[in-house]
């Protein structure tokens, strides 16, 4: 009965390293980022020209990890009061699924986080889109009030790019600044 776990660590331990090996070598694309003030996600004209902005910044078949950091640190503790009153329901009573509470002492980040389809994603982060049951920080239902700049720093990879290395890197950096909200990516 156990011959089918015997050499399993090895062979686990063995793919491990390969994968490893790949990480330490995987470099983005490139950098980008964008600034933007929490306000502009109430304005209809502002967030059609910041959706123009990110649809330019990535190609679409590009796979994405980003981080979202308020530009002035203080800005995380006025975040965090928004954050707890944020509307639980849609217009249509559904129950809106957020992005979790990490609360850190100090956070570095708002969010990280990473995607094949980008564009989309940060649409549903920025609560633009997105349907009730779609985690994200949909921050247009609850930011908008405060008065923070907001950048958006994201680096590409090649569509290829194995979803697990992706992952690790994207860990690494969650790792890195414990952000405000969202969850380690993983198990």
């Amino acid at each position: 009965m156990t011959e089918p776990i015997l050499g399993l660590a090895a062979r686990a331990s063995a793919r491990l390293r390969l994968l490893s090996a790949k990480v330490v070598d995987r470099r983005p694309l490139g950098a980008d980022s964008i600034d933007f003030e929490l306000a502009w996600l109430a304005d209809p004209d502002a967030l059609k020209a910041l959706d123009v902005d990110l649809g330019n910044m990535v190609d679409r078949d590009s796979r994405v990890i980003y981080q979202f950091v308020a530009r002035d640190p203080t800005s995380y503790a006025d975040l965090r009061d928004a954050f707890g009153a944020r509307p639980m329901e849609n217009s249509k009573g559904k129950t809106l699924r957020y992005s979790r509470m990490m609360a850190p002492a100090d956070p570095c980040a708002l969010y990280v986080g990473s995607s094949a389809s980008f564009r989309s994603r940060i649409g549903q982060h920025l609560g633009r889109i997105g349907g009730a049951g779609t985690y994200s920080m949909r921050l247009a239902l609850w930011a908008t009030a405060v008065p923070a700049t907001i950048g958006l720093r994201l680096w590409p990879y090649d569509p290829d790019i194995n979803p697990i290395e992706l992952e690790a890197l994207e860990q690494e950096l969650w790792d890195s600044c414990t952000p405000l909200l969202g969850k380690r990516s993983g198990r």
